[in-house]
């Protein structure tokens, strides 16, 4: 099996905003609550005081722009850029941060050059660099824009089993060349059989010394994704699945500290690990 090369995220990703443009509102108390818990800031007041000073705050790759909305909320002193490369993103982010007067929105390919000459004091890439050709050029090239004494803070999704890991790369590579419609039913199916499994109510499955509280669980993180969460309108995890399935790489923490061997003068300030992610916030010492 070759390892995926994630070059369909532009085509699979207008697909999606264009299927779940109010992902990021249903959604958004669930992942504020998600966001600060994997940077280690663990309460709204404990990030309030760390966005206090920073001047100059860069959402790369936002999507529909939830984490610029929490961000504004936070420090409404603060310049806060959000950009996406997707032409539909762009145009529900800038409806959904309207009445935010210090949100600008503008459309940037995370990979390249960026075109606004402005050094930031704290960069969030969250849930988005996975998605990118090279994440080391990528986070190259957001630590080249971030100030001395400025924050990144960044996630990949994480390598699972041998076996789940085999599984996936063969559903990625069967579906990249195929239409994004195609993945979307895909998507339904593989959700409808989470769901179902979800709707046994077998609980607190324990397999290698760990503990699922249900089937659904321990068969997601085990054989293939397979994720559902029934908090959620249906569409969602159905969008969930599909954005996993859109040729998406995935690494250790090995891998994560060779990505950051490409930069220099940073401090590690926090990581997480769960199953299902690896998230990190770095500081930048000096400029070279």
């Amino acid at each position: 099996m070759k390892t995926i090369q994630n070059k369909n995220t532009f085509r699979f990703f207008d697909y999606k905003w264009k299927k779940v443009p109010n992902w990021g509102n249903i959604t958004y108390k669930l992942y504020v609550k998600w966001y600060l818990n994997r940077y280690k800031y663990h309460n709204l007041n404990n990030f309030k005081k760390f966005l206090k000073d920073k001047n100059n705050i860069l959402e790369a790759g936002c999507g529909l722009a939830r984490d610029s909305i929490l961000f504004a909320k936070l420090n409404k002193k603060s310049n806060i850029y959000a950009c996406d490369q997707s032409p539909i993103a762009i145009k529900f982010a800038k409806k959904y941060t309207k009445k935010y007067n210090n949100v600008s929105i503008f459309r940037q390919d995370i990979t390249k050059k960026f075109k606004k000459n402005i050094k930031y004091d704290f960069i969030s890439c969250d849930q988005v660099l996975h998605h990118t050709p090279s994440p080391k050029k990528t986070l190259n090239n957001l630590f080249s824009i971030l100030n001395k004494n400025g924050y990144l803070n960044f996630f990949v999704c994480k390598k699972k089993n041998n076996y789940r890991d085999l599984l996936d790369d063969h559903i990625m590579n069967n579906f990249k060349n195929k239409s994004p419609k195609k993945l979307w039913d895909f998507a339904i199916e593989v959700t409808k059989f989470a769901k179902t499994l979800h709707n046994l109510k077998i609980k607190n499955v324990k397999f290698n010394k760990k503990k699922y509280s249900n089937l659904q669980l321990f068969f997601h993180y085990n054989s293939f994704r397979a994720w559902y969460n029934p908090k959620i309108n249906f569409d969602l995890s159905v969008s969930s699945n599909y954005d996993w399935f859109s040729n998406n790489p995935r690494y250790s923490m090995e891998d994560v500290n060779n990505i950051l061997k490409s930069i220099k003068n940073y401090k590690v300030i926090s990581i997480y690990e769960d199953d299902a992610s690896i998230s990190l916030s770095i500081k930048k010492l000096r400029d070279k």
